[in-house]
């Protein structure tokens, strides 16, 4: 037999350290969920009142409205697919 040092410090039993990254910090998951949803809705919404005119810019920005609106309804469905595939 060995006999234990008593100056020895007393061993955790927990494997893993105070606050690793495997500890629940920050916001729920449903909420990130619903906050998800929330913004491919603002983002194809924002792109489709772009396409359409409805802040009522110049006919000479034409162009830009349907290139923001395009990259508003891309980025929407980028979101959409990330969203339901898991990738955060």
């Amino acid at each position: 037999m060995t006999q234990i040092d008593k100056n020895e410090p007393a061993k955790e039993t927990d494997p893993q350290p105070y606050r690793s990254g495997s500890a629940n910090v920050g916001a729920p998951k449903g909420m990130k969920y619903a906050f998800g949803i929330f913004m491919i809705i603002i983002y194809l919404g924002m792109g489709y009142l772009m396409m359409v005119n409805f802040f009522g810019w110049d006919e000479s920005y034409t162009w830009a409205r349907y290139s923001l609106g395009a990259l508003f309804i891309l980025y929407g469905f980028w979101r959409c697919y990330r969203q339901f595939k898991g990738i955060y």
